[in-house]
């Protein structure tokens, strides 16, 4: 059944941070801080407003130091963004972070770790329980539905997350069964009626979490977006919009204006140079950051929007002492944000 569209737009009112230890239930404890109410107008937020361009120095949040910061400051930015009635958002961690949510990955004694596919795949199926761990003790617990790109994450995750969790796992690109016409073959036959992109998701999803999506389910996605409506809250969990490849402009353009990137966390985000972070919390500015050795992390660059490539290249070359006799490539900065790994 389709998902309703007058479902209200829910306000995240999230506690304050409190302690955290590096085991895996002490880091789902850490998320279970929430206090939700309900607000149902008639008409919800319109469109992502694009940022304004030009730049501003504004320090509201310091880049995150480790893991905990990181997931409190997501809690934060999924609280302003839906108290701010985003009813589309998009959050994205480096590739393969570490949480600790499935047991600690077992340390390689290779001077370069090799870093698999199942280790994304782990890492997306964590975060995306992080995020979950915000609903529960709530109304929204049963009401929230995880979709995974393909059967054998939803089927790992039924396994790993057990009965601790009280909402729907459902595979994203699940085959559904078309309607039967109601009249006989040949012609003046009622036509059949194609199965809807949100057949899948159970009736009354108030928070809707899509899980490392493909580029080839991307069409399904936008019309699955419109068909439920704006009053479903719809969470993209590391879909890595910049490296998808996209059927049209339009299609990019959609998922890049209309997905708030409420959270983002980029490490070495320029090719041509080695660590330093970009990051973003909402409501707060872009950074482009670079280690000190003492304190946070420092501000080389901070934005209304995303930065470009060329302009986080200017930044970083003016912080790094230009050496004629080394290659671009091989020019940086250190990066203590390894903790993700």
């Amino acid at each position: 059944a389709m998902v309703a569209k007058t479902a209200p737009l829910l306000l995240l009112l999230i506690g304050g941070a409190g302690a955290w230890c590096p085991v895996p239930s002490a880091m789902l404890q850490s998320m279970r801080r929430p206090a939700f109410s309900v607000n149902s107008p008639a008409c919800l937020a319109p469109r992502v407003q694009r940022p304004h361009r030009g730049t501003a120095i504004s320090m509201a949040k310091q880049v995150p130091r480790n893991v905990k910061e990181s997931i409190d400051q997501l809690r934060d930015a999924i609280q302003a963004a839906l108290s701010g009635r985003k009813s589309r958002m998009d959050i994205e961690f480096p590739y393969a972070s570490g949480f600790g949510v499935e047991g600690e990955k077992k340390k390689s004694d290779a001077k370069i770790p090799l870093v698999t596919k199942e280790d994304g795949n782990v890492s997306d199926r964590e975060l995306a329980r992080l995020v979950t761990e915000m609903f529960r003790g709530t109304a929204l617990e049963e009401t929230t539905v995880v979709a995974f790109a393909d059967g054998t994450q939803a089927g790992k995750a039924k396994k790993k997350w057990d009965a601790d969790f009280k909402g729907q796992i459902i595979v994203l690109d699940a085959k559904q069964k078309k309607t039967k016409s109601t009249g006989g073959g040949g012609f003046g036959a009622a036509p059949k009626e194609a199965p809807s992109a949100a057949s899948a998701v159970p009736e009354g999803t108030e928070v809707l979490l899509i899980v490392g999506p493909q580029a080839k389910q991307l069409k399904a996605i936008e019309k699955l977006a419109c068909e439920v409506g704006l009053g479903c809250v719809i969470i993209l969990v590391n879909a890595r919009l910049d490296e998808l490849e996209y059927e049209t402009s339009d299609q990019e353009a959609y998922f890049k204006e209309e997905f708030e990137r409420v959270f983002f966390i980029k490490t070495a985000p320029l090719p041509t140079w080695s660590g330093g972070v970009l990051y973003r919390s909402f409501p707060d500015d872009w950074i482009l950051g670079v280690p000190r050795k003492i304190g946070p992390p420092k501000a080389l660059l901070t934005t209304k929007r995303k930065p470009t490539l060329e302009e986080m290249d200017v930044a970083l070359r003016g912080e790094q002492v230009d050496d004629l006799g080394t290659p671009d490539i091989l020019k940086g900065f250190p990066n203590p944000f390894d903790i993700f790994k």
